[in-house]
């Protein structure tokens, strides 16, 4: 069911499949110029364990721009849970996010930890060295998100070399994510990791709010590169409750390219691991 629900911001397009009531429910948070969209192949992989919420960011997909066009980790990641709080969910959250959606799910947990029990990120930068992930493209030193992401030849470098695109539901999602982001906008939100890790690095917060996280990193990662791989988990790799894991064969977007895969990671962190009132 998708319902554009209102914030102190904006208006958050969030699609919700399952029952509100169900003790497991998943959040699935997109990263810079994505949407619900990019959830689509991994959805089915996940729904029969979980209640899964995906929502668009303000200023993406269909949720609106944001009010006096404020864009921060730390406005997405409240109206995020603004959103989820308005559709009447009060069972504690498993949070996913991927790439730029990693920080933020990062964000819901250090702004409302006590509504999170565990996170998932998936080709997340650790630092603000890497936070700008498009600019440190093997390809070039332009842009890689945003308006450039229309190009098919630009969009491709979200996936692992080689993917075909046409086994996905929807082969053009990228570039059609891309474009409902407009230039501007699209350049407000590439400033959100900058300067959230330049505040405070990933490890850090990571072991602030002490939940249980799992992060994974794909070796085909065109947009983060393998330095900012190696990066993060030389960063994170020491965090107390964190689990590192890696994807073979796929690319920034692995839930698209291996849902199967990644959605089993996520339920076997989930099994794996106690809630932290549990644990205490």
């Amino acid at each position: 069911m998708e319902k554009i629900l209102s914030t102190s911001e904006g208006s958050v397009n969030t699609n919700l499949i399952g029952d509100i009531d169900k003790e497991n429910i998943i959040v699935l948070v997109p990263g810079l110029n994505g949407s619900v969209e990019y959830f689509k192949e991994i959805i089915p992989y996940l729904k029969d364990k979980y209640t899964v919420v995906t929502l668009d960011l303000l200023g993406q997909g269909k949720s609106t721009k944001a009010k006096n066009n404020h864009y921060t980790i730390d406005s997405e990641a409240w109206n995020l849970l603004e959103a989820i709080a308005r559709l009447k969910i009060t069972n504690q959250l498993v949070v996913f996010g991927y790439g730029v959606g990693g920080l933020i799910a990062v964000n819901m947990a250090e702004l409302r930890g006590f509504t999170i029990s565990k996170l998932i990120l998936l080709n997340t930068p650790a630092n603000d060295k890497y936070a700008d992930m498009d600019a440190s493209s093997t390809m070039a030193n332009i842009p890689l998100l945003g308006h450039f992401a229309k190009s098919p030849v630009k969009a491709g470098l979200f996936f692992n070399k080689g993917f075909d695109r046409s086994t996905l539901k929807d082969p053009k999602v990228v570039d059609e994510a891309a474009n409902s982001v407009d230039r501007k906008t699209s350049k407000m939100l590439q400033k959100m990791p900058t300067e959230y890790l330049g505040e405070r690095a990933l490890n850090k917060r990571l072991r602030a709010i002490s939940i249980p996280v799992l992060a994974l990193y794909a070796d085909g990662d065109q947009i983060l590169t393998d330095k900012g791989i190696n990066d993060a988990k030389a960063t994170i790799g020491r965090v107390p409750d964190l689990q590192i894991e890696d994807i073979k064969g796929a690319g920034h977007l692995a839930m698209m390219e291996k849902p199967e895969e990644v959605a089993k990671s996520i339920i076997k962190f989930d099994e794996s691991t106690t809630k932290v009132e549990e644990a205490e």
